[in-house]
């Protein structure tokens, strides 16, 4: 390893571990509160630092520095939000993911619009102990055209709904995110939740499949 890629490697660890201090001190908030609303607020914000902070944990963790499995990213961060909720005993999730690098500065915003997607599904998709899936596939399209869906088989949203109009935090973040990619953005919710974003990366590549 050269000085320069060890340097990288320390610079991750540390924002890695900066953003860990972070999410103790949202603890310790947490602590302190009793309203609901913003204990909810708190422990959505958390999410999303631990989205970003698992970034460069795999960095850190990787020869590239620069480019993540995208793959074991998306597991990892399922199953930080299935401990979160205490809910994986009422929700499965089917993940759909192809071997598949991003390019950190598209991993981030990616990462958080998939957050934000699940963590919908969480609060709201299944009320009253409902049980129910989540599917999440992220698929190469055709050149350098790539996919993300999720989608879940909740109880939807409600009639006359206009999620281009709503003004909640995690909708406005998936909206902006999205811009910020350059995607596609579509939602549609007849029957469950379902988000896809059309995008196009020229730095993303697949990883070669071993037994071809």
């Amino acid at each position: 390893m050269d000085e320069k890629e060890r340097l990288l490697k320390e610079i991750h660890h540390r924002v890695k571990n900066n953003l860990q201090i972070v999410m103790s001190l949202l603890n310790s908030q947490i602590a302190t509160l009793k309203d609901k609303a913003a204990l909810s607020a708190i422990k959505d914000s958390q999410n999303r630092v631990q989205a970003i902070a698992l970034i460069h944990q795999k960095l850190y963790q990787t020869e590239g520095l620069a480019r993540i499995p995208i793959q074991p990213y998306v597991e990892e961060v399922v199953a930080y939000l299935q401990d979160t909720y205490s809910l994986s005993r009422r929700l499965s999730f089917k993940l759909f993911i192809e071997a598949i690098d991003l390019d950190m500065n598209v991993a981030v915003p990616l990462g958080l619009i998939i957050n934000e997607a699940i963590t919908n599904s969480f609060k709201y998709a299944f009320p009253e102990e409902r049980s129910g899936t989540v599917k999440i596939c992220l698929l190469h399209k055709a050149d350098l055209t790539y996919e993300l869906t999720i989608e879940d088989d909740g109880v939807g949203l409600p009639m006359g709904f206009d999620p281009s109009r709503s003004r909640s935090l995690g909708r406005t973040l998936i909206h902006g995110f999205s811009a910020q990619l350059g995607g596609e953005l579509n939602i549609e919710w007849r029957q469950g939740v379902k988000i896809s974003l059309l995008f196009t990366e020229e730095k993303l590549s697949l990883i070669p499949n071993k037994t071809d």
